[in-house]
Formats: C-alpha cells, sequence, structure tokens
C-alpha cells in the first residue's frame, strides 16, 4: 500500500473518524532528464546570480514578490509563517450540498480516505452509508503541505473519497465568451434536432477501460527499440489538406452528412431523394469509408444502388 500522503481525522459533527489520506491517481508518463549529448552525462542545474555570475547558496535565497511597478518585495521565513494557516490534523465537514450543484470545473485533484485502524473502520462505512443513501457530498477544510483547501468528500462504492474544490476567484468568469456566443446567429429547431441525433448515435455506456494513452505507449515501445540498439525513423506523413470550417449557410449541410456516416449512409443530396437500403441478405448498402453509394448515381468509381421503380 502507498505511503499516506497526511493523516488525520475526519470531524462530522461530533463525530472523529481517524483517516489517512492517498493520492487516487498515479503519474504514468514518461519522463527524461537533460544528459550532455557527447558523453551522457546527466545536466546539473545551478543557482547564479545574473549580477555577478557567481553561484548562489540556499542561504542566500531570498523568496520575493514583484509589485505592478516592477518593484520586488523580499519576504523571509518568518514573514510567511504569519500568514500560514493553522496547522491542523482534522478535516472539518462544514455542510452537505447536492452533487449535481457543483460545476465539475471547480474540481482539482482526487484522493481516496481510509480509515486509519480497525476501530475507526464501523464510523467510516457508517459515514459512507448515510451519505450514499443522501446523495449529499460533503464540503470541508483542511490544511495540507501549508495550504488550506477546500475539498469535497463523497461515497465511491463503500470508500470515501476527498477532492480538492477550486476557490470561487480561481475559476476563470465566463461573461466574455458567454457575449460571443450571445453574439451568434441562434440555430434553428433542425439544426438542433440533427445535432441531437449525432449525439444520440454516439452515445455509449462510458467505460474507461477503453481508453488508452496510445502516445504513451508508442515512446515506450520507441524507448525498447533505442536501448536494443535499434534506428528510429519519423514516418514520412503527407502534409494535411487545411479543410474550411463550415460556415453558416453550410452548416445543416455539415449535420446532415455528419448523421450520414455515422449511419453508414449515404449523405442527402440537393434534391433531398430517400437513401433505399438495400436487404439484409443483400447487404446493408454500407461500403467501405464509412459512406455507401449515393442514390440516383454518384460520381467516383463506387458502384451505386439502382433506384427502384
Amino acid at each position: 500500500m502507498p505511503r499516506p500522503l497526511w493523516s488525520g481525522s475526519l470531524s462530522f459533527g461530533l463525530v472523529n473518524v481517524p483517516v489517512a489520506l492517498f493520492s487516487a491517481v498515479r503519474d504514468l508518463d514518461v519522463h527524461f532528464n537533460q544528459l550532455h549529448a557527447p558523453d551522457g552525462s546527466p545536466i546539473e542545474t545551478r543557482r547564479v546570480c545574473p549580477a555577478d555570475g557567481q553561484e548562489v547558496s540556499w542561504e542566500q535565497i531570498a523568496k520575493g514578490y514583484e509589485l505592478d511597478d516592477g518593484r520586488w518585495v523580499l519576504l523571509s521565513d518568518e514573514d510567511l509563517a504569519a500568514a500560514a494557516p493553522h496547522k491542523s490534523q482534522t478535516i472539518d465537514v462544514e455542510c452537505f450540498v447536492r452533487s449535481e450543484q457543483i460545476d465539475p470545473l471547480y474540481y482539482d485533484r482526487p484522493y481516496v480516505l481510509s480509515p486509519r485502524d480497525e476501530a475507526a473502520a464501523r464510523a467510516y462505512a457508517l459515514l459512507a452509508e448515510a451519505m450514499s443513501r443522501s446523495g449529499r457530498v460533503a464540503l470541508g477544510r483542511f490544511v495540507m503541505h501549508a495550504k488550506e483547501h477546500l475539498v469535497s468528500i463523497r461515497p465511491r462504492g463503500k470508500t470515501l473519497t476527498l477532492t480538492t474544490v477550486r476557490f470561487a476567484e480561481e475559476v476563470r468568469p465566463r461573461g466574455e465568451i458567454a457575449e460571443a456566443v450571445a453574439a451568434g446567429e441562434q440555430p434553428s429547431d433542425e439544426q438542433i434536432d440533427n445535432a441531437a441525433a449525432i449525439i444520440a448515435e454516439l452515445e455509449v455506456a462510458f467505460d474507461p477501460a477503453r481508453y488508452k494513452d496510445e502516445h504513451r505507449a508508442h515512446l515506450q515501445r520507441i524507448v525498447k527499440r533505442k536501448a536494443k540498439g535499434q534506428k528510429i525513423q519519423a514516418p514520412k506523413r503527407a502534409p494535411e489538406a487545411e479543410e474550411a470550417s463550415p460556415s453558416a449557410p453550410d452548416l445543416m449541410g455539415a449535420l446532415k452528412e455528419s448523421l450520414a456516416r455515422i449511419r453508414g449512409e449515404d449523405a442527402v443530396g440537393a434534391k433531398k431523394k430517400p437513401v433505399r437500403r438495400k436487404t439484409a441478405g443483400k447487404g446493408s448498402g454500407r461500403s467501405g469509408g464509412g459512406t455507401g453509394a449515393r442514390a440516383g448515381g454518384g460520381s467516383g468509381p463506387r458502384r451505386s444502388a439502382k433506384p427502384r421503380g
């Protein structure tokens, strides 16, 4: 089991549950160190004063805050200690709110709370079950790494998870973006219906296991091949053709063509001729590449279904 990042108690009314805090995520990124290419020696980072070019020791380094006029305010460790929050080993639950009332934009980093001992497990299970039945999440505060955090606590199965929550002033106002959206032309009901149909066609049950970090896997394969002395060559890629963004008059056409491609059908032509599908025994009328033949004879080498009647 990993080492806890914090340990204390979860305070719920007059109930204190001894808990330990663990990170709920792990860093799987491929990390590199900087090396001197000719001999492979690691590159060192040195702290050098630009005024005299001399290396500076940690004892000579002060923390500074730059003012708007370019001046610096130097702060000592004692100055910073005066602003440090009171160290507490308690997560104080202040209130309970409905989960849907918290915009996901406010969520920051997830953690897992675990009971510290067998005696704490009973109160821990009680709180988890009560919160699960209520459909509420707890909001509270605690201090970790000399910083006070606003947190949400919610059940995940029989486990309590803790997620740090951004304060309101940390979230960028959306006024400018909202104004730009409001200034645009409002979509028609037909456009909304087509967009909703695309969403319905692409809807699936969320399964996190189906989404893999393909870039990391490819990078790891390259590292293994290089370790074996193999030569790596970047694949030749054809220049990407610039695709014009659909303008307002073409938006409906783009929606219909997108829906047709998702369904494996032909895009509806300018005359809006209905697309006739073949029977199941003779094929579904779908061709490779995601689009079928155009009704009434389309351009290109693909075979067209003969119109009936």
